[in-house]
């Protein structure tokens, strides 16, 4: 964990991230959901927020399954987790010739092709097992099984095998956390005839994600729900749909104040002058830009001084941007981003919002130059 006094030694622009707000968010949304069993999905670095202490944090609250995208990824997780009694997922399309690194770091692919299956049993020794996560295409159009006979066809090799062992089946819902009822609807209709049709138990069955668990709880199986944005406290069906349960924010970003100047009526800033002052007025600015994820089209963005609203303004660059001030701060002063400042706050929703983009897309793009402070 980065302590806040690592941050304000090299480069004053942080994340903060509240790791008993997502204990508490995993906890609310398995009560919520009826779910016995929480798989977390953790994949892009934990949505931004930094996959390994993420992990230790809900695995200290007795959650033992957690989904990435890549081998990377897992391997990481492996490494700092237990070995014994941990779970790790691949939900991304993998490469059949990386078997042996799965079967190593003990990695469960999600796997939608019976072709996948008969290559992988050719690369696995005998007395190995490699676990299978049987991914079953109801209307994402990503990956998996696409019809009855798919599904079937895949399950029987698993059983017939060896070397092959079914840990989980799940589907991936397109239209969970927004209007689209019906298209909703004929994804569960397909899930339960295929893989009822198969005969799989419902103990292997995982199919709500978060806009599910959050909104679908009653139509479908949620004894275990597969979840990542609202572990993180927002809305992923947001502005369209208002979440049913109270949430505890988790990611605050926040900057210090570089350089304080007063611009003068007449004066211009950052690159192509796109700014011209049309009074007398203090302006500061703060290290962080949009190399760090925040993004060139975020100008006119209120953030938050001293409690009050400040605006960005002129060109967002690379390493730096501008803000207006009501008054000369010290060079230090904290500026908040995203998060709360008295009595005033910027949400993600918020920040996502003015972007034209949704939450996932401004969380995953937080560079790796903003420390991470744990709370």
């Amino acid at each position: 964990m980065i302590e806040k006094n690592d941050v304000l030694m090299t480069r004053p622009s942080w994340i903060e991230v509240d790791l008993k707000a997502i204990n508490y968010n995993a906890q609310l949304i398995m009560r919520h959901a009826g779910a016995n069993r929480l798989i977390a999905v953790v994949k892009a670095n934990a949505y931004g927020h930094g996959a390994v202490a993420v992990t230790k944090s809900l695995y200290d609250i007795g959650v033992r399954d957690f989904a990435v995208a890549t081998i990377d990824e897992g391997i990481v997780l492996r490494k700092h987790l237990p070995k014994n009694n941990v779970n790790i997922i691949l939900l991304g399309v993998q490469d059949v010739s990386h078997v042996r690194l799965m079967l190593t770091h003990r990695l469960s692919p999600a796997v939608g092709e019976l072709e996948w299956l008969q290559e992988a049993e050719q690369l696995i020794d005998d007395g190995e097992i490699l676990d299978i996560q049987l991914a079953v295409d109801t209307g994402m159009g990503r990956m998996g099984a696409h019809s009855e006979t798919a599904v079937q066809a895949m399950y029987d090799k698993i059983l017939s095998s060896t070397k092959l062992n079914l840990s989980g089946i799940f589907t991936h819902f397109a239209t969970a956390d927004d209007e689209n009822q019906n298209y909703y609807d004929e994804q569960i209709d397909n899930f339960y005839k295929w893989v009822q049709s198969a005969n799989i138990p419902k103990s292997y069955w995982h199919l709500a994600n978060s806009g599910s668990a959050l909104w679908h709880y009653h139509q479908i199986n949620t004894d275990t729900i597969r979840v990542g944005s609202v572990l993180y406290g927002y809305n992923p069906g947001a502005p369209d749909l208002p979440m049913p349960i109270i949430t505890k924010n988790v990611l605050s970003l926040k900057s210090r104040i570089g350089a304080v100047h007063k611009l003068q009526v007449g004066e211009s800033l950052s690159y192509g002058a796109t700014y011209t002052a049309q009074y007398s007025q203090w302006v500061a600015t703060l290290p962080i830009g949009y190399a760090d994820g925040y993004l060139r089209r975020m100008t006119g963005m209120k953030v938050l001084v001293g409690g009050q609203e400040e605006h960005v303004i002129g060109r967002i660059t690379m390493d730096q941007l501008v803000i207006t001030l009501d008054r000369q701060y010290p060079v230090g002063t904290i500026v908040t981003l995203i998060g709360r400042d008295g009595d005033k706050e910027i949400t993600l929703e918020n920040f996502a919002d003015y972007a034209h983009t949704i939450p996932h897309e401004i969380l995953t793009s937080f560079g790796q130059r903003l420390s991470r402070i744990y709370k």
